[in-house]
């Protein structure tokens, strides 16, 4: 007979940040502010052949029942600014916006086949 020990809950304790989520689907611009997440910054040096050069990632982690954030979304961090409009939403990129970040994966996190939280990066 196996038994099987269950893990201890996750511990969200360290998801006490304000990020806004950013998502477009070509027609309709939302913003949806999450009170509880987790936005961390990466600086690294990228080497090859040619040289090095400063490579810039992060990680989101929003604890949720269902998936808030998709491939291609804006998070700021902190309660950002509405952008309703193609033109705002063109003009609202990393370059000009210090702290926004473009979402390049989405990696939903489940605990006894339920979501429990979503991790996003790029």
């Amino acid at each position: 007979m196996l038994c099987v020990r269950p893990h201890p809950p996750v511990d969200y304790s360290k998801c006490n940040q304000t990020v806004t989520v950013y998502h477009t689907d070509n027609v309709a611009y939302t913003k949806q502010v999450f009170t509880r997440a987790f936005l961390d910054f990466k600086k690294t040096q990228d080497v090859d052949k040619t040289g090095s050069s400063e490579v810039n990632s992060f990680l989101l982690v929003i604890p949720c029942s269902e998936q808030p954030v998709f491939v291609g979304d804006k998070v700021l961090l902190g309660e950002g600014p509405g952008v309703t409009t193609a033109a705002e939403w063109r003009e609202f990129i990393p370059a000009k916006v210090p702290g926004l970040v473009t979402v390049k994966y989405v990696d939903p996190k489940y605990w006894q086949g339920r979501m429990a939280h979503v991790e996003a990066g790029g």
